[in-house]
């Protein structure tokens, strides 16, 4: 079991610029298991679904005043696309196991 200060411990050795390997060879040493470990080192997924959400209603606005003062329809295109990514992010989120 690995407490609290072990973990504020290595996240500070993190930041000083120690790598990884030899963080987990450390605690390997120490006698941690590597699920014990593998709570420390926990991968982060960047969630894009508002960048995503936000250029898909600017395209979207800007694409209404482009087709209705120079009859052009590229970033109406630009935002259906916009869209459909956020969608399909949608889809990844909801999905158990993803």
């Amino acid at each position: 079991m690995i407490t609290e200060e072990k973990i504020a411990a290595v996240r500070k050795q993190l930041r000083k610029g120690i790598p990884q390997g030899e963080i987990k060879n450390e605690l390997r040493k120490e006698g941690f298991t590597d699920e014990d470990i593998d709570k420390i080192f926990v991968p982060h997924k960047p969630d894009m679904r508002g960048w995503y959400l936000s250029f898909a209603v600017l395209f979207l606005l800007f694409g209404i005043y482009n087709l209705v003062v120079y009859n052009g329809f590229l970033f109406l295109i630009f935002s259906a696309g916009m869209f459909f990514v956020y969608a399909v992010e949608l889809k990844k989120i909801k999905k158990p196991g993803a």
